[in-house]
């Protein structure tokens, strides 16, 4: 069991775009979204109540791989045609669970930290490193700039998390080295869980 999580631990590294090159209306954010054999629907991309600009994706080209016996699959979009809160977006990578939608993660040529406190709120902040985690403790996490708020530029590795109905929104950032990460992430609340079912099987 080790050796398969370390597996799939270099498999996932892989994976991401880091490589060298009355009535209640359903809401649609809460439908379980499905994948089709020849195409990615809009709303798969989609960022909350926005149009997305990647319209029928074809994603067998993007498959990155199936695992635990083709129940998880992971797919690699490199250089797609979109932007979230007007910056690139590198690459994208879709993790689908028994054939739904249950991940994605945007690797963003820009922090979105503040754009995205400012459409989510109130937030939980984690620090990975020393620095950061020092200055959690010790100077204020939001700063007022011309009546909006914004997160300390002195924060540099960090993961901002908001709770929204069915699922967790993140942003990921580690400006701490040249190499510098700006990941913006859409998961199911049970991700983890289901993930952990389907691996153990």
């Amino acid at each position: 069991m080790k050796g398969v999580i370390i597996f799939l631990t270099g498999v996932l590294a892989l994976a991401s775009c880091e490589r060298d090159e009355p009535k209640k209306e359903k809401n649609p954010d809460e439908e379980e979204i499905k994948k089709s054999e020849k195409n990615i629907a809009e709303r798969f991309l989609r960022l909350d109540g926005t149009t997305d600009t990647l319209r029928g994706y074809e994603l067998g080209k993007n498959l990155f791989g199936k695992f635990h016996k083709k129940r998880a699959e992971f797919y690699v979009i490199e250089h797609p045609n979109k932007t979230i809160y007007n910056r690139p977006v590198k690459c994208i990578t879709l993790y689908f669970l028994d054939g739904t939608l249950a991940k994605t993660k945007y690797e963003l040529e820009e922090d979105i930290s503040d754009d995205l406190i400012h459409s989510y709120g109130n937030f939980t902040i984690k620090g990975y490193d020393t620095l950061t985690r020092t200055l959690l403790k010790s100077e204020k996490v939001i700063h007022s700039e011309n009546q909006k708020k914004v997160l300390n530029k002195n924060l540099t590795n960090y993961e901002l998390k908001w709770d929204r109905n069915t699922k967790f929104i993140y942003t990921r950032v580690d400006k701490s080295t040249t190499k510098k990460r700006f990941e913006y992430i859409e998961a199911l609340k049970d991700y983890n869980s289901k993930y952990k079912r389907i691996e153990a099987l």
